[in-house]
C-alpha cells in the first residue's frame, strides 16, 4: 500500500490508484483546518467515485484526516451527479476524464453546479482545450454546456459523453509553431448582456496589437431555469492556436467582486501573453493532464514540450513514478524563438501501457 501526506493531491492519488489498481493511505488532510478533516467538496468527490466504480473501499479516520482507499472496477454508465457549489463542476470532471476512458460501459453524465468560478477551469476552457488533449491520446469525448451559473450560487449544468476504449495511444508534440490566431468567449449568467460584450473588447484591444486574427463571441445565460438558485458571473476565456495543429494555449479570468469588464478582458489577454512566453505547447492548466495521460499510453515513446514545469506538472512526475514506475527524462531546451526567451522543457517517457480490462477487446 502506497502512502502520502496532505490534501492538495487528493483528486490524483485516488484516480492513479485506481487506474493503478493500487491501494492508498492518505494521512494529514486539512489537519491544521477549521474545519478539519475531507471537505464537502472532497467528500462530494468520493460520492461520485463511488458511483462510477464497483468493489471500491473508502474508510476514513482520525477525525476524517485519514484516507485509506482500496481501488475496485471502473463502471461508468448513465447518471446525473450535483458538485457543491463551492467548486466548480470541472473539480469532478478533470478527474473524469482520466477515468471514465477505462470504464467498462459508456459514459453519459450532467454534471449540476456551478460552471465557472476562481478555484477552477471554467466549462468552456475544458470544452474548448481540455478535450483537445485527450482526443489526442485517442478519447473521444465530448462536453455539452446545457445552463450556466456561477460559484458559488451553482445552478449551471453540462453533460459529458465519453467513450470507453481498449487502451490510449502515445502523443508527440515537440514543435510549437508561432501563433497564427486567438479565439475566445466571453460568458455571463444573470448579467447584463453589456458586461460581457465589454470583457470581450477589451480582450480584443490587448490582443489585436500583436496580432490581426483575433476573434471573441459572447455567450450569456438568463434563462429562467433556476433563477432563484443562481447567481451572477462574468468571464472570458482566450485560446491561441498555433501553427503546429497540435498546440492550443489558452488562459481565463472570471470577474472579480467590484472589477470592471475592461480590466477582466485586459487581465486574460496578459495571462495568455505570459503563457505564449513560456513557449511550450501545454498551458500550465494541462500540464497535469498530459503527464498522466503520457504515463497510461502504451509502451511507446511519448515527447511534448512545455514551458516551464507548474508545481502540478512537477507532482504529475512524482505520481507517474510512485502509481505506474514510469519515469520521465527531463531535457531544458532552447526556445525555438531565440535566445532572448526562456528555455522550454522537453519531457519524454515510455508509456505504462494501461488496459482497460474490463472492456472487451473488439
Amino acid at each position: 500500500m502506497l502512502h502520502f501526506e496532505g490534501s492538495s493531491l487528493l483528486r490524483h492519488h485516488i484516480v492513479c490508484s485506481i487506474l493503478s489498481k493500487r491501494p492508498v493511505r492518505i494521512t494529514n488532510i486539512h489537519d491544521d483546518e477549521d474545519p478539519m478533516g475531507i471537505q464537502a467538496h472532497e467528500a462530494n468527490f468520493l460520492k461520485f467515485i463511488d458511483r462510477v466504480t464497483s468493489g471500491s473501499s473508502l474508510q476514513c479516520t482520525d477525525h476524517n484526516t485519514t484516507l485509506q482507499f482500496t481501488p475496485g472496477m471502473i463502471l461508468g454508465g448513465s447518471f446525473s451527479h450535483e458538485v457543491p457549489s463551492q467548486r466548480c463542476v470541472t473539480y469532478v470532471i478533470e478527474a473524469a476524464l482520466l477515468l471514465l476512458p477505462f470504464a467498462k460501459f459508456d459514459s453519459r453524465i450532467t454534471f449540476v453546479g456551478a460552471t465557472q468560478g476562481e478555484l477552477d477551469l471554467c466549462v468552456d476552457t475544458v470544452r474548448t482545450v481540455t478535450m483537445r488533449w485527450v482526443q489526442l491520446f485517442g478519447v473521444q469525448s465530448s462536453l455539452r454546456i446545457i445552463r450556466r451559473g456561477a460559484a458559488p450560487g451553482g445552478g449551471g449544468a453540462v453533460e459529458l459523453d465519453i467513450k470507453a476504449i481498449r487502451r490510449l495511444t502515445s502523443a508527440t508534440t515537440k514543435e510549437r509553431g508561432r501563433v497564427r490566431r486567438i479565439r475566445g468567449i466571453a460568458f455571463a449568467s444573470r448579467t447584463a448582456a453589456d458586461l460581457p460584450q465589454r470583457t470581450a473588447t477589451a480582450a480584443k484591444g490587448e490582443l489585436l496589437k500583436l496580432l490581426p486574427d483575433v476573434y471573441v463571441v459572447t455567450d450569456v445565460d438568463n434563462s429562467k431555469a433556476n433563477r432563484n438558485d443562481r447567481v451572477s458571473g462574468y468571464g472570458v476565456v482566450l485560446v491561441a492556436e498555433t501553427t503546429s495543429k497540435l498546440c492550443v494555449i489558452s488562459q481565463e479570468s472570471v470577474a472579480m467582486p467590484q472589477e470592471s469588464p475592461e480590466d477582466v478582458g485586459k487581465r486574460a489577454a496578459q495571462l495568455l501573453f505570459d503563457q505564449i512566453y513560456e513557449g511550450g505547447c501545454v498551458d500550465a492548466h494541462h500540464q497535469m493532464l498530459v503527464l498522466l495521460l503520457m504515463a497510461l499510453s502504451p509502451d511507446e515513446i511519448s515527447t511534448v514540450r512545455f514551458g516551464q514545469l507548474s508545481a502540478s506538472g512537477v507532482s504529475a512526475l512524482m505520481l507517474m513514478d510512485s502509481y505506474f514506475g514510469v519515469s520521465c527524462a527531463v531535457k531544458p531546451d532552447a526556445s525555438f524563438a531565440g535566445p532572448n526567451l526562456p528555455p522550454t522543457t522537453l519531457v519524454t517517457c515510455l508509456g505504462s501501457n494501461a488496459v482497460n480490462v474490463w472492456k472487451k477487446s473488439s
